[in-house]
């Protein structure tokens, strides 16, 4: 593939690492481990082991892509390149819809920011922290990279402060492995819990959009997603355990894990930990979205999906219309007041479906482009890019049907089919234009 823009080689495998571990760790863990432990009880550290089994399938799946065809806007280059132009424009346009999700780390920083300095406004901190990270990723990668390595040493050491100290105040070892008090609902509600807390492992797989500004892409980027992703389970089953074990369950169910630091760390460390672990887990995940979500729409406007005028790039290289598009998609649930456990909810669920189909893309690598495959420096056996994306689509529609019907509200349904059934409209009358263009490029 010819060079795509003047960014090449711009990111090593430290800020990719870092840009992956600041997209992991945030919401899902500091926000969702107590709605966790209200549906699964002691269950929740198994329930993070679950939830990397449930992604991990379409993150290896990503990650043999990333390998043998890296590139800007990855993760749509590949559905595009092996499963169609309609489905890539499909897959983009969910992805999209997704990024709701960017409201939800706005909200819980203002809301935890509200539990250090009552008085202030949730709705303006949420808008001024969405402001601060769009601002640094507008002045391109290696400013958004640098932020985030800082951002992402904070975050880890806080959290492991969390776990080191509070693993000595855990009362009983024994209620993790008393399947009773594992299930307490059921083995139904446990694997609920799983696909809720999949959130707090998503992400790492989006390190795949930066494969064009990249250094060493076909090593780097599985190796970072893959990394990130056993170093984070391995943190979260040991927040889990700190989370249910230090307090009675009935007075954590549903808090957040400020709530359980106060019990652990004097009010010095408390606010230490608030500030460094739950503030910037939340603001480093925001950065990150930042950080690749225009990669896809950026290809795509070259393709011909819309105007090119819309991926104009400022002297920093980066397309700000697209990015500028992001942040309204972020203000405006905020703007709206839609709170912050069913933002989460909604993107959780339209996550679950488009996070599907780019793993569907590896069935076709090896038949599609065997040359990129036989390159790649990771790859997976033939047999096994048959079999996995399978497996992860039963494993996905499964949790789709977990979230649309368990957790959303009928109309929330509707829309979600009315988007995407104009989406598919869309796509079958502007493919020939799409055709043409790329025909040409």
């Amino acid at each position: 593939m010819a060079k795509q823009n003047s960014t090449k080689d711009l990111l090593g495998y430290w800020s990719l690492l870092s840009i992956s571990l600041g997209q992991i760790v945030g919401a899902g863990v500091v926000v969702l481990t107590g709605i966790g432990i209200s549906i699964t009880g002691y269950g929740v550290p198994w329930a993070f082991v679950l939830a990397l089994g449930i992604i991990f399938l379409p993150t290896l799946c990503i990650a043999a892509l990333g390998a043998a065809i890296p590139s800007t806007g990855g993760m749509y280059t590949y559905v595009r390149d092996l499963l169609g132009n309609k489905t890539g424009f499909f897959y983009l346009m969910l992805l999209v819809a997704g990024q709701v999700m960017l409201a939800t780390y706005a909200l819980g920083f203002s809301e935890y920011a509200a539990e250090l300095l009552p008085g202030l406004n949730n709705q303006m901190i949420a808008i001024a922290v969405l402001v601060i990270c769009f601002l640094a990723n507008l002045r391109g990668l290696q400013t958004a990279a640098r932020m985030q390595l800082f951002i992402v040493v904070l975050l880890i050491t806080s959290l492991l402060a969390f776990v080191g100290y509070g693993l000595f105040r855990v009362d009983k070892f024994s209620n993790y492995t008393d399947v009773k008090k594992v299930m307490p609902a059921g083995i139904g509600s446990f694997i609920s819990a799983a696909y809720i807390l999949r959130l707090g492992l998503v992400g790492g797989e989006f390190v795949s959009e930066l494969g064009g500004e990249s250094k060493n892409p076909s090593r780097n980027i599985p190796l970072v997603m893959l990394s990130c992703l056993i170093f984070v389970t391995i943190l979260y089953v040991g927040v889990g355990i700190v989370a249910t074990g230090v307090l009675p369950l009935a007075l954590v169910e549903g808090k957040s894990l400020a709530f359980i630091a106060k019990e652990i760390f004097s009010p010095a460390m408390y606010y230490v930990f608030v500030v460094g672990g739950v503030l910037l887990a939340l603001m480093s995940t925001l950065n990150a979205i930042f950080a690749w979500c225009t990669k896809g729409l950026y290809m795509a406007s070259r393709d011909g999906w819309f105007d090119q005028r819309l991926a104009v790039k400022n002297r920093h290289g980066v397309p700000y219309i697209l990015l500028s598009g992001f942040f309204i998609v972020g203000l405006i649930p905020i703007l709206a007041g839609t709170t912050l456990a069913y933002i989460t909810i909604l993107g959780n669920a339209v996550g679950i479906v488009f996070g599907i189909i780019p793993a569907l893309a590896l069935y076709n690598l090896n038949s599609k482009n065997p040359q990129a495959y036989a390159n790649a420096k990771f790859k997976l056996p033939v047999v096994a890019m048959k079999i996995l994306p399978l497996l992860a689509l039963a494993v996905y529609v499964y949790g789709a049907y977990l979230s649309f019907s368990g957790f959303l509200k009928l109309s929330h349904v509707i829309t979600f089919f009315v988007y995407a059934g104009l989406v598919v409209v869309y796509a079958v009358w502007r493919e020939p234009h799409v055709v043409a263009v790329r025909k040409q490029i």
